[in-house]
């Protein structure tokens, strides 16, 4: 296996990459969610690493044909890691149900679910503007359909104002890959009525 300090990467570790994702794409749907160039992106970033960590001159292998079953291992590998995380964040995004203990607003000390249904049991003409409290649960709602990475794009894109820019700089994800969220985002909200929370 013979490995030479380049520069950039040659068209036989692009056209591994490009073979092993599409690979992988077709048989994990989950990696469907993301562009294809962003997992091309990665997968060759984290080639790029892997393949510094062999010392020059340490390879036992004089062959000099170039080493792709080494690196189809590595992206595999890195693939394999990927479909796992995602797989897991859509298992902890998966809403079981809705707690009445968690604050509707997300700060410790806010009104919760429950709070609003035992002030319209006890009073429905004294719970002020039900139309808002219905709102907050209908979004609330929506929030936990979200996975946790959404929650968060949502908190950064609505409550702490930032730009779709500054989120990708942030969650340090490209931002093809956060406009592919938001789509998310949007087809949930909508699924559920509340189209009119998002901005354009």
């Amino acid at each position: 296996m013979a490995l030479k300090e380049e520069q950039g990467l040659g068209n036989w570790e692009i056209a591994t990459a490009k073979k092993l994702v599409s690979e992988y794409r077709r048989k994990h749907r989950i990696l469907e969610r993301e562009e294809f160039e962003d997992l091309m992106q990665e997968c060759l970033a984290h080639w790029i690493v892997a393949r510094r960590r062999i010392p020059p001159g340490l390879d036992p292998d004089p062959d000099p044909r170039p080493p792709v079953s080494y690196m189809a291992q590595v992206l595999r590998n890195k693939l394999t890691d990927m479909v796992r995380e995602m797989t897991a964040d859509k298992r902890a995004g998966d809403p079981g149900a809705l707690s009445l203990d968690a604050p509707l607003d997300g700060t410790e000390d806010g009104i919760t679910l429950g709070d609003v249904l035992a002030d319209e049991q006890a009073d429905p003409a004294a719970s002020g503007d039900m139309d808002s409290r219905h709102a907050r649960i209908d979004l609330a709602r929506a929030m936990a359909l979200l996975t946790p990475a959404q929650q968060r794009l949502c908190q950064l894109l609505g409550e702490e104002g930032l730009s779709i820019k500054e989120a990708a700089e942030r969650l340090r994800i490209p931002r093809g890959t956060l406009y592919e969220e938001i789509k998310r985002i949007r087809r949930i909200f909508d699924q559920q009525g509340l189209s009119n929370y998002l901005k354009d």
